[in-house]
């Protein structure tokens, strides 16, 4: 009898982490622009502990795009909801036409409201004129993009950052500032990809991550992220997921801008 419950009860975890799963997955748009002004390609592999990554983009006017990479803290259905609560709530904000300094300061206010389980997001957002290749972007605890520059340079995209949404009311986040020139990528991820570890607990690591972006830099998109799973999976051997992998490219394709400078 013992054994049963115990197999009843495992059954009922597994279907309620697959439920998990399908929450995240039906939030997470599919449809990826590919015009002549940008293009956009993003993935998701959740993990069997599920946790709470999300990535987004959203063409805010003829000349405006908005993209962002985030992941929830904790695991199962309470991730994944609180992953759908700081979705839609980062999304309305931005269709109001807000900096995205404006727009985590107020998501982070909402999401402080009621939070009694003491969950947060880390987040990356960009959004970008297109027609001068100027992009703000704001960083709350997330983990520093990879920019591939048109000429082949590769470097990790630093800046300063701000706290955890959900984390603590009040905070206030800054915007930074730069331009991109026509052939520059910006590659988003979670810790999923430089967290994932291989049997003797060593991790993947920003510095492999930058090796194998710098080789195969002139892959498209889709390729270049199956690629990194790919390596990240030989790297890690037997041992298992334990975190969602979320990665996201944004390329940009129209005008020569200025060289990259940050304010």
């Amino acid at each position: 009898t013992l054994k049963r419950y115990i197999a009843e009860a495992a059954a009922r975890i597994d279907k309620e982490l697959e439920y998990a799963k399908q929450i995240q997955l039906s939030a997470l748009p599919t449809n990826f622009p590919t015009g002549e002004d940008y293009s956009i390609y993003a993935q998701m592999i959740a993990a069997k502990e599920v946790g709470g990554d999300f990535y987004d983009f959203y063409k805010l006017s003829d000349t405006t795009v908005a993209f962002l990479a985030a992941d929830v803290s904790g695991k199962g259905i309470p991730a994944a909801m609180f992953m759908m609560t700081a979705k839609t709530i980062i999304r309305g904000l931005a269709e109001r036409g807000l900096s995205v300094d404006e727009i985590f300061t107020l998501a982070n206010d909402k999401l402080c409201e009621n939070n009694e389980s003491g969950m947060f997001v880390t987040a990356w957002m960009g959004k970008i004129d297109l027609s001068t290749g100027v992009i703000s972007f704001a960083n709350a605890g997330h983990n520093p993009p990879v920019i591939v520059h048109a000429d082949g340079k590769c470097e990790y995209l630093k800046s300063r950052t701000g706290f955890v949404l959900a984390g603590m009311e009040g905070m206030k986040y800054r915007a930074n500032e730069m331009t991109l020139n026509k052939g520059d990528r910006i590659f988003l991820y979670t810790d999923g990809v430089t967290e994932a570890t291989d049997e003797n607990e060593a991790l993947y690591g920003e510095e492999r991550l930058m090796s194998y972006i710098d080789k195969n830099k002139s892959l498209k998109a889709e390729a270049l992220l199956s690629g990194i799973k790919e390596d990240i999976d030989l790297f890690a051997g037997d041992a298992p997921q334990f975190d969602d992998i979320t990665m996201l490219v944004f390329d940009y394709k129209k005008k020569e801008g200025t060289p990259v400078k940050e304010k």
